[in-house]
Parts: structure tokens; sequence; C-alpha cells
């Protein structure tokens, strides 16, 4: 019998890797899975779904509530992540419903999350937590029917979740900074304040990083409602100021920059098409980003496991990868 092992042993590949090349996953390079494909067809490799039984169960539903950020990628990616697990695994008659919040409004994603418990027949519920704690108190009275998973911030010890280091990529862009800023070299750090997911954690790795070699520092300085008071950061601006990090708008505070026609050192976290054109245009020295689409995508790997398999696993977490974007490697992403 030919089996998904004996598959990936002759390739030298996981198993894990067989099975998504054969489910359609787009998390895969792409010659991998035409050389998958093509040893099933030579070895008569027939899928074996989990049961017969299983595909022709009722259809189960999972509303995904997706954190509508500033930057359109970061939602885009999450939701491209939900819709390829969902694609691998469409002969189940399982689907991924996604409503998106806004980010910046945690109100709006709890009764919107309370609606739809009290009023959908669902089967599962991911989540990016805005308030952990509430969050929890509306999912709690449903959570013995109802299999739950959160993405980027952990709700309790009980709930599998998928984990973004934020505060390690902070690190990251700090460790960069220190490598390229001169010994005694003025940097200034402009606080754009929380989102509720990311950039509060991002601003704490960084500052700890730069903080225990570099002492000449300005700020962390808060800019309150930054997107729309960009000019209160040239009162901060000198001209023995030589790097510059922010932790939330880094796209939209570094072409103010650019206004004020200064050469400075810069690094940050986040991605967006105008950040990708500051690194090529060497605006920006690097940027440290997480791999977005795999959030999505093992959420709704997870929750399908929870929901067909019943799993009895120790919850646990999946720490999604950190990338370093250079010039050098723009083109990757």
């Amino acid at each position: 019998m030919v089996t998904q092992e004996k598959m990936a042993k002759i390739l030298g590949i996981t198993r894990t890797t067989v099975a998504r090349a054969l489910n359609g996953s787009e998390n895969i390079r792409p010659e991998t899975k035409e050389k998958v494909i093509a040893l099933a067809k030579e070895m008569g490799y027939i899928k074996n779904y989990l049961g017969s039984s299983l595909a022709l169960r009722s259809k189960k539903v999972v509303y995904a509530f997706v954190a509508k950020s500033r930057s359109q990628r970061y939602t885009d990616e999450i939701n491209r992540g939900l819709k390829a697990a969902q694609k691998e695994l469409k002969e189940y008659n399982f689907k991924i419903e996604i409503i998106e919040t806004d980010i910046n409004n945690p109100w709006e994603q709890l009764e919107t999350l309370e609606k739809v418990l009290k009023t959908k027949d669902l089967d599962g519920v991911i989540i990016t937590p805005l308030d952990e704690k509430r969050v929890l108190e509306v999912i709690a009275p449903y959570m013995d029917k109802v299999k739950v998973v959160s993405i980027g911030k952990k709700i309790t010890d009980s709930i599998f979740y998928v984990e973004a280091n934020y505060y390690r990529a902070g690190e990251i862009s700090g460790g960069i900074m220190e490598n390229i800023l001169g010994e005694n070299e003025k940097l200034l750090v402009i606080d754009g304040g929380d989102d509720n997911l990311s950039s509060k954690l991002y601003l704490d790795g960084f500052f700890t990083r730069v903080n225990t070699k570099n002492k000449n520092i300005i700020g962390p300085i808060y800019i309150e409602n930054l997107s729309d008071n960009l000019e209160k950061i040239s009162d901060y601006l000198t001209d023995d100021v030589k790097g510059f990090y922010c932790n939330r708008y880094p796209a939209e505070v570094i072409d103010y920059i650019q206004k004020e026609d200064r050469k400075l050192k810069i690094v940050t976290n986040g991605f967006n098409n105008k950040i990708k054109e500051f690194i090529k245009d060497e605006i920006i020295t690097a940027t440290v980003i997480e791999e977005i689409f795999e959030q999505g995508y093992i959420a709704g790997k997870h929750i399908f496991d929870l929901i067909y398999k019943s799993l009895q696993e120790k919850p646990h977490n999946y720490v999604v990868k950190i990338r370093i974007v250079f010039k050098e490697n723009i083109d990757n992403f």
C-alpha cells in the first residue's frame, strides 16, 4: 500500500509536506509540490481521507474574527491563510466565515462576537483578541460545544493560540539599529501608541535592546493620534539625530520625514508596498516582520483538527517565523 510516509521517505521530506502538496496547499514551494504530485501519480497513490463517513458529515462552520488593520497587508494575509486552509479541507464540508472588525475598536469585536455566538449555528471560533479578558468572558459559556483558536495573543492556557512574537521582532529591529548606528549617535524613538496587538510589544522589544548599549536616546516620545499629528515629530527631529524608529504607522511616518530632507538610519517593523519601496530606495535599512499568512493558515488547520479529530492534546502555542527584510532579499517579499 502506498502511503504518505513512504512517499516522504523517498523524497527526503516530511509527511506533513507530502500531505500539504496533495491537498493543494499554497504554503509549500511549487517545485516541491510538483515532485510530490509526480511521485503520487507514478506510485498510484490514492488519497485516504479521514474516513468516508467524515466527508459526508454535515457542514462544520467556523467564524474567524480578523482585526482590520491600518496595514491592509496584515488583514489580507491573515485572510489568505484562512482561505488556504479552507481550500485544502473543502472535501470535509469545512467552511470558514471571515468577519473583519476595526483593530482600534475592541468593543465592536466583542459585540460582533457575542451576536454571532448567540444567533449562529457554529462549531468553532478563530479570533485575534483585542481585549483578551473580555473575549474570554464572552466565549466561556460556549466553550463546551464551540472550539476556539486565537491568533496573535493568548486568551488563556486552555486555548491553543498562534503566536507572533512581536516583542522578539522588536528586539531584532533594535539589534539591527545597534549595528548601523555609530557610537553615541543620537537615536529618536517615537511611540505611536498601542494598537491592541503588536505596536506596544514592538516598542518594548526594540527599546529594551537598544537601551542596553546606546544611552544617547530621545524617547520613547509618545504622540497621541500620531497619524493625524505627524508634524509633531519635527519638534524632536533635531539636526543631531542620526537614527529613527517608530512602532506604528511606519510608512506614513517615514513618508513625512522625507519632506524634512533628512538622511537618517531607519529600521522598522511591518511591511507594505510603501515600506518595500523605501527599502529599495535605501531610505529604510531593514524591516522585521512576522509570517502573517502562516498565522491564518495554522489557525485554520488546527481548529479543523479540534473539530474533526477531537484532539485531546494539551493546549499549546505555535510560534510563526520572523523574517528580516533587506534590500538584498526584498524581491522575495
